[in-house]
């Protein structure tokens, strides 16, 4: 295959440039980006322009969407997708696209789902591995809320189970059990180690389950004891025990597994979850 012509390619470039600055008015940070095009910048420049901003216009009927993707978009995106080589670059399939363009209309203000869709668009605009982009993914990402988005990364970033536990209470006249808390993590204040509690927690990983990235088994669990050490000095934990322990019945909990699943461990190469 011929190379491109150069005069073309620079007249292609140029007209591609004075798009992007009507789009983005008076905007400095679009302008300057958009004068440093190299050869690559180009190729992405004009996807982007070409496939990705007609789309994103459907959505300018809303205030915000219309400020963002005239705007911030075409940066936040050529600051993901810069590392993909020239030649590598494609036109992202529509059925991804579109929807994860509709779906940044409405969360490009909340960080964490803003850069799972940004992720997305850019694994999808890569020849590499642009396949892994499926459309479902888009609509994984619109039935997570931000701390959904930010919470079940580090399930989807471990390829070992992660220790999971149910909190009951046993009966001792021997009538069974009783659920008080369901999937306990040991979540904690990454700079300082301290427990952080979360009352969504339970519903989160429900939502994980249900949208299948994740699997959770309570008839499994890791054999290490030290695995589960954590459990005795949780804030729940202490409470229902001083609330609940009694003649009657007794605190305990139930070992378990959490871990992603094919689906989980593919949405969450083509989202940048690493």
């Amino acid at each position: 295959m011929p190379e491109e012509d150069p005069i073309k390619t620079a007249k292609e470039g140029v007209s591609v440039v004075a798009e992007i600055i009507k789009a983005a008015g008076d905007d400095p940070s679009v302008k300057e980006a958009a004068g440093n095009l190299g050869k690559t910048a180009v190729t992405l420049t004009k996807t982007i322009n070409n496939a990705l901003l007609p789309l994103a216009a459907i959505n300018f009927a809303f205030d915000k969407a219309r400020k963002y993707f005239s705007s911030q978009f075409q940066q936040d995106l050529t600051d993901k997708a810069k590392n993909i080589p020239e030649e590598h670059i494609v036109q992202p399939k529509a059925s991804v696209a579109g929807p994860t363009l509709q779906g940044l209309a409405f969360t490009h203000d909340e960080a964490n789902l803003k850069e799972m869709f940004l992720n997305l668009l850019a694994t999808s605009m890569d020849g590499r591995k642009a396949d892994i982009a499926h459309p479902a993914f888009v609509e994984i990402i619109k039935q997570l809320d931000s701390e959904d988005a930010r919470l079940v990364q580090g399930t989807l970033k471990s390829e070992a189970p992660i220790p999971i536990v149910e909190i009951h209470t046993e009966l001792k006249n021997g009538k069974g059990q009783e659920i008080q808390l369901r999937h306990l993590l040991n979540l904690k204040i990454t700079s300082t180690g301290q427990p952080v509690e979360d009352s969504k927690l339970a519903a989160m990983v429900d939502n994980w389950i249900r949208l299948g990235l994740v699997k959770v088994e309570y008839d499994k669990f890791l054999t290490e004891p030290s695995h589960y050490s954590w459990v005795e000095s949780r804030p729940e934990y202490k409470r229902l025990c001083d609330s609940l322990n009694n003649d009657e019945r007794k605190v305990e909990y139930t070992r378990g597994i959490i871990y992603r699943t094919e689906l989980g461990k593919r949405f969450a190469a083509a989202v940048g979850v690493n």
